[in-house]
């Protein structure tokens, strides 16, 4: 919360690395118990989909009212394919949900080939970065349903290239706290010369609408 007030940032998506890293379930209720109902964090969960039990994890979702959740592929050594995770991304797409999954945790061909099949699922891709490109915009153009997440996203006018590729309506802002600060990619966002309604979209509006918040 210092952070964010130092750089200017009044409401942050957090997941828990403990959800990530060893027990999706017990992570998520560390995550609400952190958050302790503090209105500048918005929580996001952390599932497994060859763990977890979908209609408790459901349940779980519904209780919390949480608009987002993380799956990681690789993490959970599992294939990010149909006859994996079709009932979750059906059960998302009903609750119209947003998922996200990390740049390094998936195979490209495997999440173009599911998500195509599941155009109903907004889909935000994150820690993008330079060695990414060649695949990762390929992707977002064959996939209007798919977002960017641009923490990791640093090239020479790459932003300004992204905006130009896919819209500022798919891009948003993130800054891999506490991995990285949160100051620098912000700093870069308003100095690549964006009108304000842009910036705007990119630095708040975008996920604010993915999240379908009132």
């Amino acid at each position: 919360l210092k952070a964010m007030r130092r750089s200017g940032i009044d409401r942050a998506l957090v997941y828990s690395p403990h959800a990530r890293d060893f027990d999706s379930l017990d992570g998520n209720q560390e995550l609400i118990e952190s958050i302790n109902s503090n209105a500048n964090l918005v929580p996001k969960f952390a599932c497994n989909p060859t763990f977890d039990n979908l209609e408790t994890f459901a349940n779980t979702v519904d209780k919390h009212g949480v608009r987002s959740l993380h799956m990681f592929p690789k993490p959970h050594n599992y294939p990010f394919k149909d006859w994996v995770v079709k009932p979750w991304l059906n059960w998302i797409a009903s609750k119209q949900i947003l998922l996200s999954i990390s740049a390094t945790d998936f195979d490209p061909t495997e999440m173009h080939d599911t998500i195509k099949e599941h155009p109903d699922v907004n889909v935000l891709l994150c820690l993008v970065h330079y060695g990414h490109i060649p695949w990762a915009i390929p992707l977002l153009k064959s996939l209007p349903n798919l977002y960017v997440e641009i923490s990791h996203y640093v090239s020479t006018d790459g932003i300004s290239q992204l905006l130009d590729i896919v819209g500022h309506k798919r891009v948003l802002f993130g800054s891999g706290f506490p991995d990285f600060p949160m100051s620098p990619q912000l700093y870069h966002l308003h100095k690549c010369n964006l009108d304000n309604s842009t910036l705007k979209d990119v630095c708040g509006d975008n996920l604010h609408r993915l999240l379908m918040e009132d």
